[in-house]
């Protein structure tokens, strides 16, 4: 439910913001773009001594405000397995949600003959830890990554997105007071 939430929002992007034109009648660059990723998540300091590295998933939409400066939201769902405990045994596998809301600024444009681009992006959200059993925990979190894109056609890109993700967690429900996960994921881009 949350997933399918968090979808409509990021899909809720205006539909006439796909590329435009100049006064004269000029197609100008794409406004929106649309992404798909997978890739892993990894957990460090505290929270790792809970849960290991895992496979992720991620969508993820950004709208350009300006010639240099994007609105970005991104979705990743990452699957841990539990870590292995002291006394034998592992803990819970988890499956952690990052909902996360950013502000990007284009360091590097694809322009001319260079296909690279480079999105630098920080921004807030939330961290839904959902452990085997019942109930999950959702907490506020912060964002910085960036976004490398390297253009194949005017409107495919690939893209590889290293986020860093900061919840801000109870350590009686999780274990420490600020959960550390690193969602890393490469996947296409395209962009309206």
């Amino acid at each position: 439910m949350r997933a399918a939430f968090a979808l409509s929002c990021l899909l809720a992007l205006p539909a006439g913001a796909g590329a435009q034109t100049s006064a004269d009648g000029i197609a100008t660059e794409p406004r929106v773009m649309l992404e798909a990723r997978g890739g892993v998540n990894v957990p460090t300091f505290d929270i790792s001594d809970a849960v290991d590295a895992g496979p992720s998933f991620g969508i993820g939409a950004g709208f350009r405000v300006a010639p240099r400066v994007y609105l970005l939201g991104d979705l990743d769902l990452g699957f841990h397995s539990g870590a292995s405990l002291p006394g034998g045994g592992e803990g819970p596998d988890v499956k952690v949600y990052h909902y996360m809301a950013k502000l990007g600024y284009e360091l590097v444009p694809a322009a001319g003959d260079s296909r690279w681009s480079l999105i630098v992006n920080a921004g807030a959200g939330a961290l839904t830890f959902d452990a085997d059993g019942p109930g999950s925990n959702t907490y506020p979190a912060i964002n910085v990554g960036a976004k490398i894109g390297y253009r194949l056609t005017p409107r495919l890109d690939l893209v590889l997105s290293p986020q860093g993700d900061i919840a801000f967690t109870k350590d009686a429900e999780v274990g420490t007071t600020n959960a550390w996960v690193w969602p890393f994921t490469a996947g296409v881009r395209a962009r309206f």
